[in-house]
């Protein structure tokens, strides 16, 4: 059982604000995020110290969080004789100790509100600054944030976002009505970006994540919410084919495709999974030769195409070229985390997965439960849906997204509504 709510640790002034800027200058400028990231944890170490108090938790999700920081270093230690890659620890480590800190400490509804509208209201900012580099650099085809970087990570970052702010939207009671109608509005617009940005990972898992957050309220409000819900549902139509639209305008002489051409052309090419496929097959080999612990943190780019053949010959098969694909990573957070981190890092990842969605299910929103609780649940939503079902379709949980991810998760975890007069275990 947790400690007494007595003892709950509250989000203090400086920690708010560096929460804030952090998530402000996440997806804009990268040099700033850290500083502020770092600032933020070691405000929050010293206030902790000062206060002896280190906020609740439970034993099992701090052995979660343990065990994320500790099974990379593992396989990166045991990784020879491929690169020991210490660099992407350093990642590891910042979205965790993000997580692992902000789950200790109760954070209000003010605060969430303020938090919350501080991550949608910079990603928004980073996909008109992204437009206009689009339109600017005649390098450039692919719609992309600033400080998140390739087309598929700005977009699992953007339906985390625009996520959030369909939370906001629903859940947010304590809006006003304008406010409410601007976190709408605000969804919309991140949906547009997951569209622009035409990653197909991204846009299930943001139609998954909405459908999830809007469900509960659905049910508790009946014919009210579903005609909002299909007003919305009109307008994200229109969102997408401008959206679309505008992207094809300000790139249309680039190699650039929209989703809808990326889809058509996988369609015509018989390949509608991007030989996501292939590259699971390279995952599984790898993943052979090192069952438990992987070939080590970002190292799915280390083997040859020469070395695979030799481990498939020497087992007697016929080794067929075409059957693989040899990338930087696997494009699925499943296989990818098999190959780099074994059979510990997939159970591990299985184990975050399946003790994440059974919090959301406990913690669901019923009939007079206080905003803040909502609003944890919904962000915790968003967060499960980038990683668990965008992972189906991308590498997920590392880097920017993968700290707004568990962001989510640490409202979750933070609110601790009770029931029954009963802490949760």
């Amino acid at each position: 059982m947790l400690p007494s709510a007595s003892r709950a640790r509250l989000l203090g002034k400086a920690e708010y604000i560096l929460l804030g800027c952090f998530l402000i200058a996440l997806p804009l400028v990268e040099a700033p995020k850290n500083v502020f990231l770092a600032a933020y944890v070691l405000t929050w170490l010293a206030g902790s110290l000062r206060q002896h108090n280190f906020g609740l938790s439970s034993r099992a999700w701090d052995a979660l969080f343990a065990a994320l920081l500790l099974l990379p270093l593992l396989s990166v230690v045991s990784s020879a004789p491929y690169p020991r890659v210490w660099k992407d620890l350093g990642d590891i480590a910042s979205y965790v100790l993000l997580g692992w800190t902000l789950a200790r400490t109760r954070v209000t509804a003010r605060q969430s509100i303020g938090l919350i509208a501080c991550a949608v209201g910079a990603t928004l900012i980073g996909v008109v600054h992204g437009y206009a580099v689009l339109a600017l650099d005649a390098k450039r085809i692919w719609l992309q944030l600033n400080s998140v970087g390739h087309v598929n990570h700005s977009a699992l970052y953007g339906a985390g976002a625009g996520m959030l702010a369909c939370g906001l939207s629903v859940y947010a009671r304590g809006l006003s009505a304008r406010g409410r109608w601007l976190a709408v509005a605000a969804a919309l617009a991140c949906f547009g970006g997951v569209v622009a940005f035409a990653s197909r990972g991204a846009f299930v898992a943001y139609l998954f994540g909405v459908v999830v957050i809007a469900l509960p309220c659905l049910l508790m409000q009946g014919r009210r919410f579903a005609m909002v819900a299909a007003g919305s549902l009109v307008m994200a139509a229109l969102v997408a084919f401008a959206a679309q639209n505008l992207v094809w305008m300000v790139a249309q002489e680039k190699n650039g495709s929209s989703l809808l051409q990326k889809t058509l052309d996988n369609v015509r090419d018989n390949d509608v999974t991007s030989a996501r496929g292939r590259l699971a097959r390279t995952a599984i080999e790898y993943w052979r030769q090192r069952p438990l612990l992987g070939l080590g943190v970002a190292n799915f780019s280390a083997v040859s195409p020469a070395q695979v053949e030799a481990w498939v010959t020497a087992r007697g098969e016929v080794f067929e070229p075409e059957s693989y694909l040899f990338s930087n990573h696997a494009h699925n957070v499943y296989f990818n985390t098999l190959a780099e981190r074994g059979a510990l890092g997939e159970l591990l990842l299985l184990g975050l997965g399946i003790a994440w969605a059974w919090l959301l299910w406990r913690r669901r929103p019923r009939s007079g439960m206080a905003d803040v609780d909502a609003l944890a649940w919904a962000s915790g939503v968003a967060g499960w849906s980038v990683v668990f079902v965008g992972g189906v379709f991308n590498t997920t949980l590392h880097h920017e997204h993968g700290m707004l991810c568990l962001f989510g998760l640490a409202l979750l975890l933070g609110a601790r509504p009770t029931a029954g007069g009963r802490e949760p275990v």
